[in-house]
């Protein structure tokens, strides 16, 4: 295949960095390294620049990033304390210098979902969201096969932001009573300890979920998660959630959620098609792809 079809791919998380090659839509070569994050930013695009030389040559990079990210020049608006020193860096400028070819950059939770609905659970809809439960809560909003970023000051949604428990909520923790803080990974094994304080990760509670007070557990998280899917999709009355995470890889948990939002929709939301995430950690990188292609096909 020629020079033509080949192109670069970054997926940077505050902890490891995942890089991949592909020749037209096929992924043909990936690398990894640990983030450095305490290093600063300079340290981390480097790292990423090392990753890229290994797979040259290309004709565009695609970037998957933490951070709110400005989609049109590839700035980085905020990062939080994960990522230090990384809030204004210039991400796009820097590779498309580096490697003198076109770049485009997009926050990691939307170029999941991009990925999910270019090639995943979501492709044959225009309208979808994706949703990522994990140590947080992060997701992208597609609307008419275009991401919606909304129009304030943050450079996208804050899905996990939604406010699920008003009554836990307490000044300067902007967080409380969050749809994160009761709904992610972490508040799953937050509950799970309220049981049995050994069941600090998901493959211990879901190896023991044939116990009474860890299926009560679960159901408990299982209810906090549909409360906060209900609302979002009452909000946009959309046709297709896609939920990913490595929780989801449990067929339970998907069961239990659907049965819920089903079952307690208002009448005519009740249609919705909610999907586990098909592209598991590769889907940044497939959604990173999407969005520099879009910028080719534009050019």
């Amino acid at each position: 295949m020629s020079q033509a079809h080949r192109i670069a791919v970054l997926d940077i998380g505050g902890t490891r960095i995942k890089a991949g090659l592909f020749e037209g839509n096929r992924l043909i070569n990936t690398a990894e390294a640990d983030t450095p994050a305490k290093e600063g930013a300079k340290a981390l695009l480097k790292t990423c620049g090392d990753l890229l030389d290994q797979f040259r040559p290309f004709v565009a990079i695609g970037v998957s990033t933490a951070g709110q990210v400005d989609p049109v020049d590839g700035v980085i608006l905020y990062a939080n304390e994960n990522l230090p020193g990384y809030t204004g860096t210039h991400v796009q400028d820097y590779f498309a210098d580096r490697f003198n070819c076109i770049c485009g950059v997009m926050n990691d939770a939307y170029a999941a979902a991009l990925g999910e609905g270019t090639y995943g659970a979501a492709r044959a809809y225009s309208n979808y969201i994706c949703i990522t439960y994990g140590t947080g809560i992060g997701g992208g909003v597609f609307l008419n096969d275009l991401p919606y970023y909304g129009k304030g000051g943050s450079a996208n949604l804050m899905i996990g932001g939604l406010i699920t428990h008003p009554e836990l909520m307490v000044k300067d923790d902007p967080f409380s009573g969050s749809y994160e803080r009761c709904a992610s990974t972490t508040a799953l094994v937050r509950l799970a300890m309220q049981k049995d304080p050994t069941l600090d990760n998901g493959r211990k509670i879901f190896e023991r979920i044939s116990e009474p007070s860890v299926q009560q557990a679960v159901d408990a998280w299982l209810d906090e998660v549909s409360v906060g899917l209900l609302s979002i999709l009452h909000l946009y009355n959309i046709p297709c959630l896609v939920l990913g995470g490595g929780v989801l890889e449990q067929p339970s948990v998907l069961q239990g959620i659907k049965s819920r939002v089903h079952e307690r929709a208002i009448p005519g939301f009740q249609d919705v098609a909610i999907y586990s995430a098909q592209l598991g950690n590769q889907a940044g990188l497939y959604g990173a792809l999407s969005c520099v292609k879009q910028k080719l096909d534009n050019d």
